[in-house]
């Protein structure tokens, strides 16, 4: 009987066990990469859920060579690149009449009140002068990847000019920014977490969010913008 009882819990303790067991599933996706084989435009066209209207703006502002990497003076560029969102409630909120939209106020009154609900048309009735002028100012010459900006000197202020860190910019509009990189705290010890990039504009005097950086097509690299981001702002 004794013996019957031990092999009775023998049993119910390997069930036990079995019933224990942590092994999970999992599956390799692949890891994420920043390198796209195709020019910035290209990159851009594809996403349209993130850059539709980037595209809509820079296609009014004729500027879809310099994207493409057939400029000869834009060899690589750095885009800061505003996201369809930020463009689109900029443009509603001029085309709604809470400030002076951008635009030939023929070619607005022009559009139908079901082609003024499509935002592809609010962009295509805004001025070309102002949409060039607007995609340049997120604009630099060359390209400046996340880990060659210098970080910033914690004794002063970003925009201070004792500031002895950060990398300044000016971008092709003439508008000018500083990007810099800090380093943040992991487990109790100082400066062992994620870096982290940040840019901040001179003309607007103010932070400019930013989302991704370092998204390399073949000619340069973009740092996307936050969905918070104010159109012009930069």
């Amino acid at each position: 009987m004794k013996t019957g009882l031990n092999i009775w819990i023998y049993f119910l303790i390997l069930a036990g066990l079995s019933a224990c067991d942590t092994k999970q599933d999992w599956f390799d996706s692949g890891i994420s990469s920043p390198y796209h084989d195709c020019s910035i435009m290209e990159y851009l066209q594809k996403d349209t859920a993130n850059w539709k209207l980037t595209v809509e703006l820079i296609e009014r502002a004729e500027l879809t060579h310099i994207f493409e990497g057939k400029d000869p003076n834009y060899k690589e560029i750095t885009f800061f690149a505003p996201p369809s969102l930020s463009i689109l409630r900029y443009v509603w909120d001029k085309a709604s009449g809470k400030e002076q939209f951008p635009g030939d106020p023929d070619r607005w009154r022009a559009l139908s009140e079901d082609e003024k609900n499509h935002p592809e048309h609010l962009v295509q009735a805004l001025d070309k002068d102002w949409c060039r002028e607007m995609v340049l100012r997120h604009v630099i010459k060359g390209k400046h990847l996340k880990d060659e900006i210098a970080f910033q000197n914690r004794d002063y202020e970003i925009e201070a000019e004792e500031q002895t860190g950060g990398t300044d910019f000016t971008c092709e509009s003439g508008n000018k920014l500083r990007a810099y990189r800090e380093k943040t705290n992991y487990g109790g010890v100082t400066d062992a977490g994620a870096i982290f990039m940040y840019l901040y504009s001179f003309d607007a005097m103010e932070m400019v969010p930013l989302a991704s950086p370092d998204i390399q097509p073949l000619n340069g690299v973009v740092h996307a913008l936050n969905y918070n981001y104010v159109l012009g702002k930069i």
